[in-house]
């Protein structure tokens, strides 16, 4: 009976295949590696535009409590220092949920007291999360420096009025904030519809500012200087 040889060429064809099928391997490997790293720069960025919209509500409540204090402080009329009372009430309420919202997130909240720059952060990531946070938040404390300076801007510029003068030029900033304030949480309420409990404490927040707004061109009206 005749026996059959395999030749030499076929078994370097067998070695050829293995090594084409083991740099395959790898590189698919590579591949996968490629996009779970794209992947987790994308989780990355959208955890540091979350902390950063989240900045700018803590931003927008420190200012609204601060106009409140302030309007405490200098009012001699018991409707606007009733009014200034709220608006004090209302944004401590909302920062503090806020607060417990973001805690429950892992988002860290700036703290902000018109007197100095925000804290900010970010743990507890892979190294491709933490370089689209990294990316993402180049400049953040710069952003947010200068939008408290212009804050501060606005405070000292209301602190120097006295009388109805301030009366009326407080209820008109805290009136001009409200429409800002109302933006910025539809903003929110829009981009992070899928997170329920995010967009109905942004909604509840909304809904806050407008009723403040309102009160504030009301009482306004009836300030003659």
């Amino acid at each position: 009976m005749a026996r059959r040889i395999l030749g030499g060429g076929g078994g370097a064809a067998l070695a050829a295949a293995l090594v084409f099928g083991s740099m395959t391997g790898t590189a698919l490997a590579e591949d996968e590696a490629k996009k779970a790293h794209k992947e987790d720069k994308r989780i990355g960025e959208a955890a540091a535009e979350k902390e950063l919209y989240v900045g700018k509500l803590a931003l927008f409540d420190a200012k609204q409590i601060a106009l409140g204090n302030m309007a405490l402080e200098k009012t001699q009329d018991p409707k606007v220092r009733t009014f200034a009372q709220k608006l004090v009430t209302d944004h401590k309420q909302h920062l503090s949920d806020l607060k417990a919202w973001a805690d429950s997130k892992s988002i860290e909240v700036a703290t902000i007291d018109l007197s100095g720059p925000p804290g900010t952060g970010g743990s507890g990531a892979t190294p491709g999360m933490q370089e689209g946070y990294d990316k993402k938040m180049e400049g953040v404390d710069e952003r947010l420096n200068k939008r408290i300076t212009e804050a501060e801007k606005e405070l000292d510029k209301l602190r120097e009025k006295n009388g109805k003068e301030f009366d009326k030029d407080f209820l008109s900033r805290v009136a001009d904030d409200g429409k800002r304030g109302q933006d910025l949480a539809k903003e929110g309420m829009d981009k992070y519809e899928t997170d329920a409990a995010f967009s109905a404490l942004l909604s509840k927040t909304r809904r806050g500012i407008a009723s403040n707004e309102k009160m504030a061109k009301e009482l306004e009206k009836t300030i003659h200087r």
